[in-house]
């Protein structure tokens, strides 16, 4: 666990994972041992600790994938990297051979 994340049930807890920790801290519970109590407390926390990794992990993809496409929006407006460019260059070009024979007849 990080800093500042709790196991507080507000914090995403589905309805599944609270009843079958709540059914294994009970004393009344099912025929069930302490240590398969804390066994099925250790699993589900450990599923949770997942959807959480996997959560942050589409966060992190996501903030990539926009910061690329933004990054490319930028280049495109300010007109570098496009199909502009391109002609600039081609422009550049046929002006330096009109130039070039300019020169040569005079």
């Amino acid at each position: 666990m990080e800093p500042g994340d709790s196991w507080e049930w507000d914090e995403g807890w589905t309805g599944r994972a609270k009843e079958v920790i709540e059914t294994g801290k009970r004393s009344d519970g099912p025929e069930w041992s302490a240590e398969r109590r804390e066994r099925i407390l250790q699993q589900v926390l450990a599923r949770v600790e997942r959807a959480r990794e996997r959560r942050r992990l589409l966060r992190a993809f996501a903030a990539g994938a926009s910061m690329v496409l933004l990054v490319g929006l930028l280049l495109r407006l300010v007109g570098v990297g496009g199909p502009v460019q391109g002609r600039k260059l081609e422009l550049v070009g046929t002006a330096a051979v009109q130039r070039l024979a300019a020169a040569e007849t005079r």
